[in-house]
């Protein structure tokens, strides 16, 4: 049975014993009625346009057994009780959802366990409201906000992380502390639906990582453990007593700046039609290609659930005419909106801000009891892996990129004709350069369908042109830009054997990564890491016969 992936995803079959149905994060937080944001849209980037799930795979179904079957159906009761709570405190926080309802697919027997989404309660149309909160359920932490909870951590930490602009920090301890006051919180029934774990790229061992044939990601992973690191000790030392506090470990401290990575949004809110802008996703970790976690799929090759479609966004509020002060910026968790499941959609999804209320719009048609599902935008199978622990199977990834890093290098060590041409003209690489193309050469990005970034073919083009065909052309780079003759005969040539050469250096082939996927023998992290390696490999062999 087809499933969607998580960030959040349930327990493994390890953990079955303890919680075979545990459920996936929800969200939810604090009052913020007094912000005063503006009306605005939020159209995140359009997607594929083929209306598939990135996350189909085979069920491996043990033998049936009856022990095993009670426990999961009891377990299932168990997530259907804490499921009506959830419900019951949405409502009590007056979040709407008219059409929509959070809903386990699968049968409750399954071997494998129920995956979440959302279902529609009844027929839904394009454009119609799925969800709507109001800005008191959400947990708000102004940007600019003082300490505000002085008996959990210092006033030095917290200076320190405003000079570092730590607000991803901030966030996560602003969770760990509403986390601490356990029933005392107003919010513990939405930190009961957040997942308990994660399972990061930044948690597969160098080994597991290697395995997905693609450093760039395995420098993300490093990257993300160096921040998770240096978060700790910033508060080990500036915060030494907030540690004393049995919330606070590394461990939970890791799994805080996990929920604040899912999403991040920023824009500006105004009422003037002519003035709204879309919030576009922005980066959060620095120095790594992607901020964001992943989890991994079950034994059984099953993805559970979703977390954090919107795990975090971030508002910016232009000041009201008379009011002092720029714009400010608030982090705020939200409810409900992490249970929709992800889809390749022709229509943006639409999110809105008004005065009073953040409400999500449907984008597209749903029949009664039909599970509902949003795009999460125009990703890439590296995004997708980093944010969402999943990748697109067989080309479905429309987005999806393969970038060569030393592609540059390779050609000027092992293309003869890249070689005579600088030898004949060693001027033409300083035009190149102030051509601001030598970036494209050296880290070269190809299409899903093959195809090369235009700028790498047009720096191809000018290093291959002869010493005539670079006179003619004015002795600059503007000649070769629309491309055509023997010039791009050569740059077709080279990407060619450049794709073809790197094919051939990986570990395994396209053919041996489609009967490791056939056979089923690749589990957990090894099955995704021969989806995404595989993926990459057919972008590449699409470049290699294209330019041939």
């Amino acid at each position: 049975r087809p499933t969607t992936h998580s960030a959040a995803r349930l327990a493994t079959r390890r953990a079955r014993s303890r919680s075979i149905m545990t459920s996936s994060a929800l969200m939810s937080g604090a009052a913020v009625a007094g912000l005063g944001f503006r009306a605005s849209k939020l159209h995140p980037a359009p997607s594929s346009s083929r209306p598939a799930r990135h996350h189909r795979y085979p069920i491996i179904r043990p033998r049936p057994d009856a022990t095993r079957r009670a426990l999961v159906r009891a377990s299932a009761s168990a997530v259907d009780a804490q499921q009506a709570e959830y419900a019951s405190w949405r409502e009590s926080k007056n979040i709407k959802s008219p059409n929509v309802e959070v809903a386990y697919f699968g049968d409750v027997d399954d071997e494998v366990m129920r995956y979440r989404g959302v279902k529609a309660t009844s027929a839904i149309n394009a454009g119609d409201v799925l969800v709507e909160l109001p800005r008191e359920s959400c947990l708000v932490l102004m940007d600019d906000a003082e300490l505000p909870f002085p008996e959990f951590c210092t006033n030095e930490l917290w200076a320190k992380l405003t000079e570092q602009n730590k607000w991803a920090v901030k966030v996560a301890l602003n969770l760990l502390h509403e986390r601490s006051l356990g029933e005392a919180s107003p919010f513990r029934t939405y930190i009961d639906q957040l997942p308990k774990q994660f399972d990061l790229l930044s948690q597969w061992s160098d080994d597991e990582l290697r395995l997905l044939q693609y450093p760039a990601v395995a420098r993300a992973a490093e990257g993300q453990r160096k921040e998770d690191d240096a978060a700790f000790e910033l508060v080990r030392k500036h915060s030494p007593e907030t540690l004393k506090n049995p919330a606070v470990t590394k461990e939970n401290l890791v799994w805080a700046l996990n929920m604040v990575r899912s999403r991040v949004f920023s824009g500006r809110l105004s009422d003037e039609a002519g003035r709204k802008k879309n919030l576009l996703p922005k980066a959060l970790a620095a120095g790594t290609a992607f901020a964001a976690f992943l989890t991994s799929q079950t034994q059984e090759g099953r993805w559970l659930a979703v977390f954090a479609m919107l795990a975090l966004v971030v508002f910016d509020k232009e000041p009201e005419p008379g009011e002092e002060g720029g714009a400010k910026l608030a982090y705020v968790l939200m409810p409900l909106i992490d249970a929709f499941n992800h889809a390749d959609l022709p229509a943006k999804t639409e999110f809105e801000f008004s005065a009073a209320a953040f409400r999500l719009r449907s984008p597209a048609r749903y029949a009664k009891d039909g599970e509902v599902f949003i795009s999460y935008g125009a990703l890439g199978n590296d995004e997708l892996l980093v944010r969402y622990g999943f990748v697109a199977p067989n080309d479905e990834c429309a987005n999806d990129t393969y970038v060569y890093q030393g592609l540059g290098a390779w050609l000027d060590a092992n293309h003869e004709p890249i070689r005579k041409a600088k030898g004949a003209d060693p001027e033409r690489a300083r035009a190149i350069k102030d051509a601001r193309l030598e970036t494209y050469v050296n880290m070269g990005v190809f299409k899903n369908d093959g195809s090369a970034d235009e700028n790498l073919e047009w720096a191809l083009r000018c290093s291959l042109a002869t010493p005539e065909e670079w006179r003619k052309a004015g002795g600059n780079c503007d000649g070769f830009k629309l491309g055509g003759g023997a010039p791009e005969k050569r740059a077709r040539a080279a990407l060619a054997a450049a794709c073809a050469a790197r094919l051939a250096e990986m570990e395994t082939s396209v053919a041996q990564d489609e009967a490791t996927l056939a056979s089923g023998d690749a589990k957990d992290r090894a099955r995704v890491a021969v989806q995404y390696r595989l993926a990459k490999k057919r972008i590449l062999s699409r470049a290699a016969q294209k330019y041939a």
